[in-house]
């Protein structure tokens, strides 16, 4: 039974109650759902993760004027997923906190600077890391988990009296209350200035909360404010399908499509073509394109570049394949393919243009080669100026269905799952396959000698090894006598050796691995 991998996405909700503010966010989510996810004043981005027939999509941010909610601690296990559908980050106006469900942390930042308004961009999005470190205005301080058990058994005080051993700098009890308990919630936030690298309290400003006293606080502005504005919306009476996909049709516009692949995507898609259902339901799906990154994270985007360009990708070539197609013969610009691993080759005949696109390599080798000759006699790029390159090819990125031809050195990259409708195997296991094609076509004999010493292996990895140890071994062997001497094989062997870095002769431990490959190319439906 031929099937493709499409499934419709299973819609996780926040089902935690690990904190005090975790219903009221599962509160927020359904309102917000009943609402077809638009309330004015609210952006809501969504997220989508998982493979084959396990597909997972939840609220990732619920974002207004001065608040955020990101979404992503997990809270159950799915079979090889996580549920991540719990809040895990919450900035409301002038307080931040962020919460782990391991009970590590949590980590709270307070607003402390002077303008509110010109400061709420920076404070709901920007990053709090050394900031007195960086030479940052001094706008929030920190605050991480802490306890106050020595501090009121042993000293002698209540953690309510912190801010006088702060004042006071009493070292050890300031000790006694900056430790936590593993897996258990810590009642104390302390302030931490992380090695003097961020700003310390000035008198007036608190050096602890109560852990409780924050979470109530905020799950409380959360009920009063963002469930209270959602609430006040009215519910339409038309349901809208608010995640309908719209198709859109493929035009060949490049050529044919080829990419490489492991022995594990060989195996998946042989086995999705012949019965889908005999696949893990994770593993219902030709390739997936989530790889190499047009590109890096750490590249600044200078706002020149499609912010497609930071997603993972397959990266495609574009001219016809066959199963006689030397692998060494086939480039994608640039993608380094490790041979070691991606050693099949795959057709792909997409069946939609959605999440292809295309973008030029040329731009990025033209600016390399420029700033080559500007650094003379430096040798090395620097990261910065290497990023100059890869800025100069991510312009380049377009929708497939956007291009018209013209790119000197294209190359399609994808970025959702291919169908097994999509893919088709071609060639595998390269190198040796060829070496196997030269063997079983050589002459009559040698393909009879090949399919002995396939049926030894076959007994002798599935029956008793001791008892066919034997006739496996002599099955190898005459098949390297026949082709000790081979002009042709031998000259395969030496573009092996090349390929592997290592002398490969034709003798029995180079037939007995070309007679394993062909077993796998048998199972693939290769030979």
């Amino acid at each position: 039974m031929i099937a493709n991998a499409t499934t419709e996405l299973t819609f996780l909700y926040p089902k935690s109650r690990q904190f005090p503010f975790d219903e009221v966010c599962e509160q927020i989510v359904r309102a917000l759902e009943e609402r077809n996810w638009s309330v004015p004043g609210l952006i809501i981005n969504f997220n989508v993760y998982g493979t084959g027939a396990q597909k997972y999509r939840l609220v990732q941010y619920i974002k207004g004027d001065s608040f955020k909610l990101h979404f992503g601690r997990p809270q159950t296990r799915m079979g090889n997923w996580n549920d991540i559908a719990a809040v895990t980050e919450i900035v409301i106006p002038r307080q931040e906190l962020h919460v782990y469900e391991d009970e590590s942390g949590p980590t709270y930042y307070v607003y402390v600077g002077k303008d509110w308004d010109s400061d709420k961009e920076q404070f709901l999005n920007g990053s709090k890391v050394n900031s007195k470190l960086n030479g940052k205005p001094r706008t929030y301080l920190k605050y991480k988990a802490g306890c106050d058990c020595r501090a009121t058994a042993e000293v002698g005080f209540s953690a309510t009296d912190f801010v006088d051993a702060w004042s006071s700098r009493d070292a050890e009890n300031l000790a006694a209350l900056n430790h936590t308990h593993l897996g258990h919630r810590s009642p104390m936030l302390i302030h931490d200035n992380d090695l003097g690298r961020e700003y310390e309290p000035k008198r007036g400003e608190a050096a602890s909360y109560r852990t409780n006293d924050v979470f109530t606080e905020f799950a409380q502005w959360l009920k009063d404010n963002l469930l209270a504005q959602i609430l006040a919306q009215p519910v339409p009476d038309e349901k809208v399908d608010f995640f309908r996909e719209v198709v859109t049709p493929y035009v060949d516009t490049v050529g044919p499509i080829f990419c490489f692949g492991e022995g594990r995507d060989a195996q998946r898609v042989h086995q999705g073509k012949l019965d889908i259902s005999e696949l893990p339901l994770g593993d219902r799906y030709g390739l997936l394109g989530s790889g190499y990154r047009l590109l890096n994270l750490m590249v600044h985007n200078d706002g020149t570049i499609p912010e497609i360009a930071y997603d993972g990708f397959l990266w495609c070539g574009i001219g016809e394949i066959t199963g006689e197609t030397p692998i060494n013969t086939l480039t994608v610009p640039g993608h380094y393919s490790w041979l070691d691993r991606e050693r099949f080759v795959f057709r792909i005949t997409p069946t939609r243009a959605d999440g292809i696109y295309v973008a030029d390599h040329a731009p990025y080798e033209k600016c390399r080669e420029e700033l080559f000759n500007e650094i003379k006699p430096r040798d090395r790029l620097t990261d910065e100026e290497l990023a100059e390159a890869y800025l100069a090819r991510a312009r380049t990125i377009i929708p497939i269905t956007e291009y018209a031809g013209g790119y000197k050195q294209p190359v399609v990259l994808i970025n959702r799952e291919l169908g097994f409708d999509e893919v088709e195997l071609v060639s595998g296991s390269w190198p040796e396959c060829q070496y196997v094609a030269l063997i079983a076509n050589r002459s009559p004999e040698s393909h009879q000698l090949l399919e002995q010493a396939l049926s030894a292996q076959e007994t002798y990895y599935h029956g008793s090894r001791d008892e066919t140890r034997d006739a496996y071994n002599e099955a190898i062997a005459k098949l390297a006598d026949y082709f000790t001497g081979d002009p042709k094989l031998a000259a395969a062997t030496e573009e092996y050796s090349r390929h592997t870095f290592r002398k490969v002769e034709v003798n029995a431990h180079l037939i007995e691995r070309l007679v394993s490959v062909a077993c796998e190319s048998r199972r693939l439906g290769l030979f």
